[in-house]
């Protein structure tokens, strides 16, 4: 019989739209105990809203200290961990100033090491982290330069923490073009036209799901004998 999460722990950092709320759904449906977190109260509220008034929320930035190291602290255990934390920055040449360019690398990779620093000794045996970074640690996104770097170094560091972790399992989720809320700011009018015309070009003729994540990140955290692996959820974009 394979691995479930029913009675488990899941901490979803980033949990309340998009690929974390999904993910967040999928756990709970498998009998976990979810907490949430996030920045923003209107998308909490609507998480909670999805999950449950039972739901455990912290509304507070991940890749700050001090509410990241509280909130851990507050929990007497955890099983699973799962960061979605992380920002994008239009960097054509380079063109932000350096306060603008700063979040596209410090937020997905400070989320990354207070989850590890403050969450990890809440685990308990046979559980795991798992960190999102992107197809583009392998393939990087023109104008986005430092957001991509990000990715890569969230994949550095998981695979350090792999050895500083052990018996803790660490292993990276790696999405390709995912259909979340993330790009409605971020195409605004043309997101549908923008995204359909992306999913044309991929082997399987669409873009993903955010459940279709959620299920990677679950099989991550499961299989007791996944450790170290960044895993490609892509559609095979990859490949063309």
């Amino acid at each position: 019989m394979g691995s479930t999460l029913n009675g488990k722990t899941v901490v979803v950092l980033g949990g309340s739209s998009g690929i974390g709320l999904a993910t967040a759904v999928a756990a709970q449906a498998e009998g976990a105990e979810v907490l949430i977190t996030g920045r923003d109260a209107e998308r909490l509220a609507h998480a909670r809203g999805v999950l449950g008034d039972k739901i455990r929320v912290g509304q507070f930035d991940a890749a700050h200290e001090k509410p990241t190291r509280d909130f851990f602290e507050s929990i007497p255990h955890i099983d699973h961990i799962f960061s979605t934390v992380g920002t994008l920055v239009h960097d054509a040449k380079l063109a932000p100033s350096r306060a603008e360019l700063r979040p596209a690398m410090g937020v997905r990779f400070w989320a990354a090491l207070y989850a590890c620093k403050y969450g990890a000794p809440r685990i308990r045996s046979g559980g795991s982290l798992v960190f999102m970074s992107g197809t583009a640690a392998r393939r990087p996104l023109a104008g986005a330069a430092v957001a991509s770097a990000s990715c890569g170094a969230v994949e550095s560091f998981a695979r350090a923490m792999v050895l500083d972790l052990a018996p803790i399992r660490v292993n990276v989720i790696q999405p390709g073009y995912i259909d979340t809320p993330l790009f409605d700011g971020l195409l605004g009018a043309q997101r549908d036209e923008i995204l359909r015309a992306a999913g044309a070009k991929l082997p399987v003729g669409r873009i993903g799901r955010a459940e279709e994540i959620a299920d990677a990140v679950l099989f991550l955290m499961k299989n007791g004998y996944v450790n170290g692996t960044m895993l490609t959820v892509d559609g095979g974009g990859l490949l063309v």
